[in-house]
């Protein structure tokens, strides 16, 4: 009798704890398809309004579609009705797509020489083929994009060797020596893709980004300049590829943070410290890495050409272009070294470090076997796209103090600000290849749009406000 008891409430005891099991696993999957409910509608929500931004999803009219500028509106007028302009290989057709527009002004440049040290060099590696293809007036061919392509891969995918600290950099800067003899320096992600420079912090106090560095590339590319290292985005795993064949004074820097993720902090003179340090998920890393340039043997030395509207650097100093707005006239135009196309190369980074929103461009570069016609090198823009609402126009005083600009540059302007397609679009579109897009912030995007007017119209106000000749302004040197 006393067993059947014990089995019966034994039995009650199993149901009553099957159906107490039971009511909360309902709770727990109601609940959850609840929250799923409610996540579904606000990710649709995010999603549409991602969308509703996206330059994709716009109606696609140009970067004027999202701000006009009335000034640059008058002076395109005058553009398109200009006899020199029109019938000729900058003629505007409004229902021409940028990237044909593009490709009839490529059909117009000019072939140079390549650097004779690499001419005789044997060997089919992709970094190896790409230095031995620079050329006089570009870095690369952008008509070959199979070598393009397949050197971007290698930078991404190649296994490292060696993991050095680059010591020229101020910041934490790798040198990865890959198994096929490249090399690539390579820039750890610091800040989140939609952190924003705060206001309080001079230019010289930023952190560098690893995706400017790759937006750089692809907006240098879309330009049309070919004058940006190769530059794509990588993942690294400390521990294999930075511990395991890293210098001593890197890895000595590395170790496990409280919750288990490997990190490492480097030697450098800014932000090389426990509190800046690198710290991955567990130990993967993402960042970006530009294609080696050619010994510095072979081209000049920064030092030996000064950016002469870098800034002091100081807190407190300011430097002569700064305080003169005749600083052009007096200080630049007529010096030798700014002479040929250097001028106008010039105005070119003018631009390019406007849109990006770079002021750290201190040096310049370029390959010393070419003399005065060759280009100037854009690299190092680890501290662009800072700051998506405003506009360095300080950035632009090497356009507005000469009153000067490419026709080539200009052109490629005007077509992006009428459309059909915007600069933010065709930027968009060509960082799509990037291994870890998305790259840029959606406010980024519009910021370069707004930009394109802001260029146009210093270019207008040259000529109606301090009266300069239409050929004194804008230039045709033959450069694409």
């Amino acid at each position: 009798m006393k067993r059947s008891i014990r089995y019966a409430w034994f039995k009650f005891a199993l149901i009553t704890s099957l159906l107490m099991y039971a009511a909360l696993v309902y709770y727990h999957v109601e609940t959850l398809m609840k929250e799923r409910e409610v996540f579904t509608r606000c990710y649709t929500l995010d999603h549409n309004q991602m969308n509703l931004e996206s330059p994709n999803v716009k109606n696609n009219r140009g970067s004027r579609s999202k701000q006009s500028v009335p000034e640059a509106d008058m002076f395109i007028q005058e553009y398109t009705e200009r006899a020199d302009i029109i019938n000729s290989i900058y003629q505007l057709n409004k229902r021409e797509h940028y990237h044909v527009f593009l490709s009839r002004l490529k059909e117009r440049r000019k072939e140079g020489k390549r650097m004779a040290e690499y001419l005789n060099i044997e060997g089919n590696e992709t970094w190896l083929l790409f230095q031995r293809d620079i050329n006089q007036f570009y870095l690369y061919n952008p008509a070959d994009h199979q070598l393009l392509n397949e050197l971007l891969k290698d930078l991404n995918s190649r296994p490292v060797v060696k993991a050095e600290i680059n010591r020229q950099s101020s910041q934490l800067v790798l040198i990865l020596t890959l198994d096929d003899g490249g090399k690539g320096v390579f820039k750890p992600m610091r800040m989140a893709r939609d952190a924003e420079t705060s206001d309080d912090l001079y230019y010289f106090s930023e952190m560098e980004r690893h995706i400017s560095e790759i937006a750089a590339f692809h907006l240098d590319k879309v330009l049309g300049f070919y004058r940006a290292p190769p530059t794509i985005g990588r993942i690294l795993n400390i521990t294999r590829d930075i511990q395991q064949v890293g210098e001593e004074t890197l890895t000595n820097t590395v170790y496990r943070s409280p919750v288990g993720n490997v990190c490492f902090y480097g030697k450098c003179k800014n932000f090389c410290d426990p509190a800046f340090a690198v710290c991955g998920q567990p130990d993967g890393i993402q960042g970006s890495i530009s294609a080696f340039l050619p010994s510095r043997s072979f081209h000049s030395a920064s030092a030996n050409l000064h950016h002469p509207w870098s800034r002091s650097y100081n807190m407190k100093l300011k430097q002569g272009w700064e305080t003169n707005e005749e600083y052009c006239e007096t200080s630049v135009k007529g010096q030798s070294e700014f002479k040929g196309r250097r001028l106008l190369d010039f105005m070119d980074t003018s631009v390019f470090d406007f849109l990006i929103g770079n002021m750290d461009r201190h040096n310049v570069e370029f390959f010393s076997q070419f003399g005065a016609d060759t280009f100037l090198l854009h690299y190092d823009h680890g501290r662009g796209f800072g700051k998506s609402k405003y506009d360095c126009m300080s950035c632009l005083a090497p356009v507005r103090q000469c009153c000067l600009i490419r026709l080539s540059t200009l052109a490629k302007l005007i077509k992006l600000y009428n459309g059909p397609d915007s600069l933010s679009h065709v930027l968009q579109e060509s960082l799509k290849a990037d291994p870890l897009a998305p790259i840029l912030w959606e406010r980024h995007l519009d910021a370069l749009d707004r930009r394109v007017g802001l260029i146009i119209k210093v270019i207008s106000e040259c000529i109606t406000r301090k009266r300069k000749l239409w050929q004194e302004v804008i230039v045709d040197d033959g450069v694409i």
